[in-house]
């Protein structure tokens, strides 16, 4: 290829469109709470071995723009998986797209009991 026509096909190239950069996700994606539901099932409770979600412990899932309010229980008050539970939630919700901020709300009422369980989970 000569000077000449490498300085051609720079030229051409000024008449086309530019590329167009592919674009960039919104922040303001909203929040599919299916999909938060979908990840507080992936939060075990390691003594008991299922999920919090087949639990019963979830209550509810609030959307609040880019943040996910979560309010859950556990089975007693001074359970010693709090922690773990509590960040396992963060940590799940936090990986749903468009959720910038998790929000965990433990309650003690309505208090959890084993009938609150999914049934045939057992």
């Amino acid at each position: 290829m000569t000077v000449s026509d490498e300085f051609l096909r720079a030229a051409a190239s000024l008449d086309a469109a530019p590329p167009v950069a592919p674009a960039a996700a919104s922040s303001e994606e909203a929040i599919d709470e299916a999909l938060v539901w979908e990840a507080l099932a992936t939060v075990i409770d390691p003594e008991i071995g299922l999920d919090i979600v087949t639990l019963g412990l979830v209550y509810a899932v609030e959307v609040i723009e880019n943040a996910v309010r979560v309010t859950f229980s556990l089975t007693t008050p001074g359970c010693p998986m709090e922690e773990a539970i509590t960040g396992g939630v963060v940590n799940a919700v936090s990986a749903v797209p468009g959720v910038e901020h998790v929000l965990p709300n433990l309650v003690w009422e309505p208090r959890w009991h084993p009938g609150m369980v999914r049934e045939g989970a057992w």
